[in-house]
């Protein structure tokens, strides 16, 4: 069976939940060499998958199901804009080395992105792969060019 949309960006999840988790013990530690190196690459990689979804792959489910106005992609990026002021704070901990501050920021940061994540990988991912159909891969090779 070819790759699917959801085990791409599930796989994606994970590996950005590993990069949180890094600088977040390195924050608690003071480690700063550690939490600029971590917490900057988390920011980074957080930023590319977000715009993964909302210039690739929620534009392409709309096209698809028509659901543009109020669909699950539309709820996603309400979400994404909440996340915002929290990936400037993390960005500010970091820069300010303020591991308390990143600790915080990551904390509320969670409370979104945790329920965020399980319905993207409970329910719009799989959406998206059935409403792709044959154009599925397609699309999978555009979101893993822009992964690049």
């Amino acid at each position: 069976m070819s790759e699917t949309i959801s085990i791409y960006m599930e796989q994606d999840h994970d590996l950005i939940d590993g990069i949180a988790e890094r600088a977040v013990a390195a924050a608690a530690a003071g480690d700063w060499a550690t939490l600029e190196r971590e917490g900057s690459e988390f920011l980074r990689r957080l930023r590319r998958h977000i715009e993964m979804e909302e210039d690739l792959l929620f534009p392409a489910f709309e096209q698809r199901t028509g659901m543009a106005a109020g669909g699950p992609s539309v709820q996603m990026r309400e979400e994404h804009v909440q996340m915002q002021p929290i990936l400037a704070q993390l960005q500010s901990a970091v820069s300010g080395q303020d591991g308390p501050g990143y600790e915080r920021a990551t904390q509320a940061l969670l409370e979104i992105l945790v329920p965020h994540n399980q319905k993207e990988e409970q329910m719009m991912y799989p959406m998206l792969d059935e409403a792709m159909g044959a154009d599925r891969q397609a699309l999978l090779a555009d979101v893993k060019q822009m992964a690049l």
